[in-house]
């Protein structure tokens, strides 16, 4: 067995850092930008030597110099200086010869990536224990402290690496939610879910599990409002409306409260809860469309008339906004109907760039005045010339 002095530790799952015995050195600041990427590709590539010719092509390929061999020994000596506090002999750490350089292959390296990827195969072993394939996957994701390489995410040689990984994590992590979730294990769906946000803040799949793990422990109000923050970044930063899934999830989510309420005057409040005593009723797309459907049920009765009303914002080509524009403009939209309409009027935000709305109106021009005011009102606010804000509406029938 080796001496834990030869042997050498290196991380690069969420950032990078090496160790000997007691002594590491860790991309904290990446001032020297160069050299520790190249560090980085000497220890990725260790198993080979590395052409000089393949490291010149990768580290000044777009930049003139009349001398890359000369610039490529200047950069290798300030890697070595890297390698200085690891107290072990940096010309040992990197061999070279004339044609190549390499990482050492005298000393063992253990990389965490390695482990991760090891363990994630064995986890996928058949006939494992569940208990066992559990605890594989859940060492495996204790490893991933986020992804591969982060301070060079964007260089060319890192990014097909970082897929390789990120795709076993996201692989990973949906196993892991589908066992436990077999397993009614809510607390930990409820960890795992928060550690895999802050890695990957638009993965869908975490967002849904930690909503449903929430509510069904009993924090309906936390799943809410977790719906309600995921439905707005996807909003803002991507311009796109939740999926089926997560608008099915806000009605069971939304739907009732857990356990039997016999005292009638709690039930109100749980109705009346997450209310606004301010302008129309803002809704979910979901919920806009069961009241639609109650709508036209009841006027075969009562036979009043209804206007289902459209709005879209667009550019003066008919297009979408840029995300930012298209955001301010939505949100300032939307208090422009909720201010312009009665409180007993509804709407809904039908997609990224449209309002629906149910106007109990006796004409169809009564309808085209109210929408004219929202536009107006609208204007008075958010005053831009490359925006045009178009109108449709027809009336609603009996089903």
């Amino acid at each position: 067995m080796k001496n834990q002095e030869s042997v050498i530790y290196v991380n690069m799952l969420g950032g990078f850092s090496i160790s000997i015995g007691n002594k590491a050195i860790v991309d904290q600041n990446n001032q020297a930008k160069k050299p520790w990427s190249l560090l980085e590709y000497l220890i990725t590539f260790r198993g080979r030597d590395i052409p000089v010719e393949e490291l010149i092509d990768l580290f000044w390929k777009d930049e003139a110099s009349n001398n890359p061999a000369g610039a490529l020994k200047t950069l290798m000596f300030r890697v070595r200086k890297l390698l200085e506090p690891l107290g072990y002999p940096t010309q040992e750490l990197i061999f070279q010869n004339r044609k190549a350089y390499g990482w050492t292959k005298d000393l063992t390296t253990i990389c965490d990536t390695d482990r991760f990827e090891d363990l994630c195969v064995q986890s996928e072993a058949p006939d494992l224990p569940p208990e066992k394939r559990l605890a594989l996957c859940m060492e495996a994701f204790s490893l991933y402290k986020g992804n591969f390489l982060p301070k060079s995410e964007w260089e060319s040689w890192v990014v097909p690496i970082h897929t390789y990984y990120h795709t076993l994590y996201q692989k990973l992590v949906n196993r892991i939610l589908k066992m436990l979730e077999e397993e009614k294990d809510y607390p930990t769906i409820i960890d795992v879910c928060q550690q895999t946000i802050a890695i990957d803040p638009y993965g869908e799949d975490a967002h849904y599990y930690l909503i449903c793990a929430l509510y069904q422990s009993g924090n309906q109000l936390m799943a809410m409002e977790h719906y309600q923050r995921v439905n707005d970044m996807f909003y803002n930063e991507f311009a796109i409306t939740p999926s089926i899934r997560f608008k099915e999830l806000y009605k069971m989510i939304s739907d009732k409260k857990h356990g039997i309420t016999m005292d009638l005057s709690t039930i109100r409040e749980i109705l009346l809860e997450g209310g606004t005593n301010k302008g129309a009723f803002c809704c979910e797309p979901s919920v806009f469309r069961d009241i639609y459907q109650l709508e036209t049920r009841a006027i075969e009765r009562t036979g009043d008339s209804i206007f289902l009303c459209l709005l879209t914002i667009s550019n003066l080509k008919g297009e979408l906004l840029k995300p930012a524009v298209q955001t301010r403009a939505m949100d300032e939209l939307g208090e422009s109907i909720r201010n312009s309409l009665r409180r007993g009027d509804i709407f809904s935000r039908y997609s990224v760039s449209q309002y629906l709305m149910l106007l109990p109106t006796a004409t169809y021009e009564n309808g085209e005045t109210v929408l004219k005011r929202i536009i107006q009102n609208f204007k008075k606010e958010y005053s831009r010339k490359d925006l045009s804000i178009t109108y449709s509406l027809q009336s609603v029938t009996p089903s």
